[in-house]
């Protein structure tokens, strides 16, 4: 705690007004075993610094795993259920090389043998440790995914088709961090979730033109659409047919 304080430049005051915590208590986190911490709050100061919790039992197997074992879980679940609707998935894949920062997809999805090719970005999110980032990236993400696109075309091909979706973790977290922002979430993400599940699972559906937002759930094995309900809950609404997760 005290290496990923100093890493954020703060001070133990400045991060515990941010954790919602009292100096002596974040002294005591950085310094003492103490048992009366509860995880919630080791998870408040973690995400106060820029970071996540990690936490593991030793004598399973679940501690051997990479960090990124749920995000590596979520793409293998999307290039599979993909996969009868004729999409061939590439996790981890170049789509800017010209930024300072090349940008990767966590899963780039084309269908080559359609006219025009569709071409899909799915961007996995775990942990949202800032929302409106991701948000303004997004419209560049597609427009270099366009791009890489357009510079692939041969012959007399049709100009591709670009779209998209987030598949964000079904955590309680997350789902009531996307409802309390509904809107915000709606206006980028304003296409059918149903209308992209039955895109991506079947060959014969057509990639929708606006991008969705999609749930994956916590154990990472089966993929949802989400529906804007009259609260500010967003509730499963559809998942991909029996034999296609």
């Amino acid at each position: 705690m005290r290496e990923a304080r100093r890493r954020a430049g703060l001070t133990q005051a400045q991060a515990a007004r941010r954790a919602g915590l009292s100096q002596s208590t974040w002294s005591r986190l950085e310094t003492e075993a103490d048992a009366r911490y509860t995880i919630a709050t080791w998870d408040r100061a973690a995400f106060a610094v820029g970071t996540t919790l990690n936490a593991y039992l030793p004598e399973t197997s679940a501690a051997a795993a990479p960090r990124d074992a749920v995000h590596l879980k979520a793409q293998e679940l999307v290039i599979a259920s993909t996969r009868p609707g004729g999409w061939h998935g590439l996790p981890e894949e170049q789509i800017d090389v010209v930024s300072r920062t090349s940008r990767f997809a966590d899963v780039l999805l084309s269908r080559p043998r359609y006219q025009p090719v569709e071409v899909a970005l799915i961007e996995i999110i775990d942990w949202f440790d800032d929302v409106g980032v991701p948000m303004r990236e997004w419209p560049r993400r597609l427009e270099a995914v366009e791009g890489r696109a357009i510079g692939q075309m041969v012959g007399g091909m049709d100009v591709p088709r670009v779209s998209g979706c987030w598949v964000v973790r079904a955590t309680r977290r997350n789902r009531e961090l996307v409802g309390q922002h509904a809107n915000l979430f709606r206006a980028r993400f304003p296409g059918s979730g149903r209308a992209w599940l039955a895109a991506l699972a079947d060959p014969a559906a057509k990639m929708p033109s606006e991008p969705a937002l999609l749930w994956v759930s916590v154990s990472g094995d089966r993929l949802f659409a989400a529906r804007w309900t009259s609260r500010y809950a967003l509730r499963r609404a559809t998942r991909l047919p029996a034999g296609r997760r």
